[in-house]
């Protein structure tokens, strides 16, 4: 079998005088957060990443819940919606006229059952119609369907269901915007736990809409979590399904975007020929200060970088030794020696780093443009790191792109440097293995997960007691991960703590507060209920919220005789709710850090805050000390 490598799509449509690139393969779109506050004039590094971003026409991706995680209300909504988000712009940004994306913000409903959103004008009879008035509201020359994703494992009923949901969602916004004179482009958002899915999913919405819509694009989804789990092969299986479910006459005017795949992946998809994608990594990773290697694409610290050979607009207006000396400074919600707030630089970083994610594309695109596609991902796949599954599986799907790696030399080093005979590429064996590898040969449970499961499916029985041997309480977040034990921001804790205490950690009690079920015992955490949900708690989701706090205090109210220190420790902005709810009705816990910077996971990692932990419980608790 041979892959259509290196399509190129030329669909051209224009909407309120603006050119919808869909595109010539590939795009990436920078993910931005429009609403941030009340103004358009923004705050955090979102204005100058915004500022530059318009300044130079990029294309823009958000979605439309994205305020969800800002200080706006519905009062602010119906402000901000009185015009559109192009208008608020243009009058601090000047002339704005590249493509805006709207995505439906289907993933940021997917775990907050619950939550409730009636204050913004969307509730849960009319979603669907409710998303797409205020996609319509923000003024998205693009738009996704609203959409169910499928996390990884959940139990086949429920993923049927999911899918049908959000087919339904498809039609009937297609349906509805077929009478507008000026409609936006409509992308729907597909969805399938296998390529078999997602194929016969594709079909059906060409069954459905062909004739219905002149023209109409694909976005696959579900893939973010797989490729948080390295699971290349499965994403790759399931694109190889949206393309095979195109019919023939339709594949080169349908394009097709990924949401959320970004850095090394996306030549090798490209080469698939998929047309665009989006990245968020970009800003995440300015956050942690971390810079993106103009040539070796490796990620670095800032601020343990002597210089840097990049020559991108951003590199080249913000020098080094200036970010260095502002980035250093003690400087909170103030101007630096420089003139600038920090934030400025952290936008710098954000933005140099999506240069680099665009950069890495635009080789492809020029590959692709000159007929060059296969050679240039043989040579991409030559240096990049972490690549080898996906290569792996294309070797075994693409008779073309297998025979030229057969035949690719690589020059290869001793272990001291030096440089070696040069020998054949004898690694396709090896790549072929890891590119069929099945979950089960990974390590990992077959264990299905469930959306399903409600606050009522596990609580502390009534006829518990904790453990004799623990005299401190330490109640930390949930994780994805279950058990939460072997979760990272669990086995850091626990590393810490053994660290510090050494055979003394052993009376510390942990109770993991989970967002859906509040308190779980360290010792219940291996119960089906505690393995098989998968919920993440919103900020926003103050019932749930409330309802932690309620049952958290409610087992100290009965076991806090039982402990000598009762402390909780957690910087995201819900979970940290819930302890202060508990914080103020009990004088006896404890809530760590005492003092966050932010209220965001990154801050549970820091050296800082983690020897805090361990000075409190040290000071406290004698039986932790060591002797």
């Amino acid at each position: 079998m041979c892959l259509e490598a290196g399509r190129v799509g030329k669909l051209h449509l224009q909407r309120h005088g603006v050119a919808i690139p869909s595109l010539t393969t590939p795009i990436m779109y920078p993910v931005v957060s429009l609403m941030t506050g009340s103004t358009p004039h923004g705050g955090g590094l979102w204005k100058y990443i915004l500022r530059d971003f318009m300044k130079r026409d990029v294309p823009l991706f958000s979605q439309v819940l994205h305020f969800l995680d800002f200080p706006v209300n519905g009062k602010r909504l119906k402000k901000w919606r009185s015009k559109t988000v192009r208008e608020w712009y243009r009058e601090i940004n000047g002339p704005y006229e590249a493509p805006l994306v709207l995505d439906s913000g289907g993933f940021k409903l997917l775990y907050n059952m619950g939550l409730d959103l009636s204050e913004f004008g969307i509730n849960a009879e009319t979603e669907a119609d409710d998303i797409l008035a205020l996609q319509e509201d923000m003024g998205g020359d693009v738009i996704a369907s609203l959409d169910y994703p499928l996390p990884p494992g959940l139990v086949r009923a429920e993923a049927e269901r999911r899918m049908n949901r959000s087919l339904q969602n498809a039609f009937r916004v297609a349906e509805r915007i077929a009478g507008y004179r000026n409609p936006p482009f409509l992308y729907i958002c597909c969805h399938g736990q296998s390529q078999a899915d997602i194929e016969e999913y594709v079909r059906k919405v060409f069954d459905r809409l062909l004739g219905v819509l002149p023209a109409f694009g694909l976005a696959v989804g579900s893939l973010v979590p797989l490729r948080g789990k390295k699971k290349d092969p499965e994403i790759l299986e399931r694109i190889l399904g949206v393309l095979k479910g195109v019919p023939e006459s339709e594949r080169g005017r349908t394009p097709i975007h990924v949401f959320g795949v970004s850095g090394e992946l996306t030549p090798l998809l490209a080469y698939m020929g998929i047309d665009s994608f989006d990245s968020t990594s970009y800003i995440q990773t300015a956050r942690g200060l971390t810079y993106s290697h103009p040539e070796t694409r490796r990620k670095q610290k800032i601020m343990e970088l002597d210089e840097t050979s990049c020559t991108c607009h951003v590199c080249r207006e913000v020098p080094l030794d200036e970010m260095h000396l502002a980035l250093s400074e003690d400087a909170r919600y103030r101007r630096t020696s420089t003139g600038k707030y920090k934030s400025e630089y952290y936008a710098a970083i954000a933005l140099h780093n999506f240069e680099m994610e665009v950069e890495l594309l635009s080789r492809m695109r020029q590959a692709i443009e000159s007929g060059d596609s296969l050679e240039a991902l043989v040579r991409h796949a030559q240096v990049s790191r972490g690549l080898n599954a996906a290569v792996g599986w294309l070797l075994e799907n693409d008779e073309i792109f297998a025979n030229r790696m057969a035949k690719t030399v690589f020059n290869v080093t001793d272990s001291r440097g030096n440089a070696a005979r040069p020998i054949e590429r004898k690694l396709s064996q090896r790549f072929l293995i890891a590119g069929s590898l099945r979950p089960e040969e990974n390590g990992e449970g077959s264990l299905s997960i469930s959306l399903e499961y409600t606050p009522d499916a596990f609580s502390v029985p009534e006829d518990y007691t904790p453990p004799k041997d623990k005299s401190v309480l330490l109640a930390i977040p949930c994780a994805g991960k279950k058990p939460y034990s072997l979760s990272r921001t669990h086995s850091i804790v626990t590393t810490k703590l053994q660290t510090a205490f050494g055979e003394s950690e052993t009376s510390i009690h942990r109770v993991t507060l989970s967002g859906l079920y509040g308190p779980v015992p360290e010792e219940m955490e291996s119960e089906e209920a505690v393995l098989r949900y998968d919920f993440q708690l919103s900020p926003r989701n103050t019932v749930q919220i409330q309802l932690g706090a309620d049952r958290l205090c409610a087992y100290l109210e009965k076991y806090a005789d039982h402990y000598n220190l009762i402390v909780g420790y957690a910087t995201s902005r819900a979970y940290r709710k819930v302890f202060e709810l508990t914080q103020a009705r009990r004088s006896d816990f404890v809530l760590l850090p005492t003092n966050p910077k932010q209220k965001r996971l990154t801050e549970f990692f820091r050296h800082v805050h983690l020897d805090e932990l361990v000075e409190v419980l040290s000071t406290v608790a004698e039986p932790l000390c060591k002797e």
